[in-house]
């Protein structure tokens, strides 16, 4: 099966930004604190007090991308059911207590309800108990970019017959205060059902992810990008979300002058999370194609060509 065959059938979206993908406010910072999550409504009242808040933003964004896909569960075996997620911080005040616990007090002070979370896979692992996930799972952890990279990997996996659908998302929470990012931290998750375009009744639209390092890519930047829009409706707009460096900005003006698309950039937090919320706000509104792109200051690039549904009065496109 071709991974590039893959449409948006579902998105979930848990954030102190919103919850409904097309009136995100995707402005200024939000809160990384957990006040905003209200556990018992979206998990229920038990057997979550000692789950990570990234894990029960993740387990949330997960019900409600299979609910508003309309369970593309059923009929799918275990076995051909694969998951990708991004985090930078998803357990990393977590095992800054474990480690405080460690060289403390002692290991065998550590808590039995929260050390099986030492494993970033872990959070990934609850979604997959919860919804017999049982083809592969892969958690990524680029700075910045591990985001959309869940995308790429996931084409991937589909393509070479691993499953035959994708769940594909990010989580994030606050970091410890302690550390100098804390300020930059972000808090939310948010999961998109991908399905073969042949078994979707509706869907939000398509979005292809290519990866590279600016450094190396500098001098054939024009020719990646031809490659990568070759066969596609030409984007409008791209939105950069970037660490300050000069090759973000010479991304940037290589798309206004040379591909002819109107490009913004946008500081990147201390995560994944923006990205993956700015592409299902893009997705969940009509327009034309555009570029999304995370890049961290190593130079690390993740681009993603978004075509998002066209017709102004359905909330999904017919297939």
């Amino acid at each position: 099966m071709n991974g590039n065959g893959l449409v948006v059938t579902g998105i979930g979206v848990v954030s102190p930004r919103g919850g409904d993908p097309a009136a995100l406010d995707l402005e200024g910072a939000a809160p990384a604190d957990d006040a905003w999550f209200d556990v018992a409504a979206e998990l229920g009242p038990r057997g979550y007090k000692y789950v990570p808040p990234s894990c029960r933003y993740l387990l949330a964004a997960t019900r409600r991308a299979v609910v508003d896909a309309g369970d593309p569960l059923a009929g799918v075996p275990e076995a051909e059911r694969g998951m990708a997620l991004g985090t930078n911080s998803g357990i990393a005040a977590l095992t800054d207590a474990m480690d405080a616990t460690v060289t403390g007090p002692g290991a065998e002070r550590l808590s039995p309800a929260t050390a099986p979370y030492f494993s970033i896979n872990t959070l990934a692992g609850r979604v997959a108990m919860a919804h017999g996930v049982k083809g592969w799972n892969l958690t990524l952890t680029s700075p910045r970019t591990a985001g959309l990279e869940t995308l790429l990997a996931g084409a991937r996996a589909v393509a070479a017959g691993r499953s035959m659908l994708l769940l594909a998302g990010s989580t994030e929470a606050a970091r410890p205060a302690h550390r100098p990012a804390r300020s930059g931290s972000e808090a939310g998750a948010v999961v998109f059902v991908l399905e073969p375009r042949p078994r979707a009744a509706a869907h939000y639209g398509t979005c292809r992810t290519v990866t590279f390092s600016l450094p190396a890519a500098e001098q054939r930047l024009e020719e990646l990008l031809t490659r990568f829009l070759k066969n596609a409706p030409a984007p409008e707009a791209a939105l950069l979300i970037t660490d300050t460096f000069p090759l973000a900005s010479a991304l940037a003006e290589h798309l206004r002058h040379r591909v002819g698309v109107a490009a913004d950039t946008v500081p990147a937090p201390a995560g994944t999370l923006l990205p993956m919320l700015h592409l299902s706000r893009a997705l969940s509104r009509p327009g034309p194609p555009r570029l999304l792109a995370a890049i961290s200051s190593p130079g690390s690039c993740a681009l993603t060509l978004v075509h998002p549904r066209q017709p102004p009065d359905d909330t999904k496109e017919s297939a």
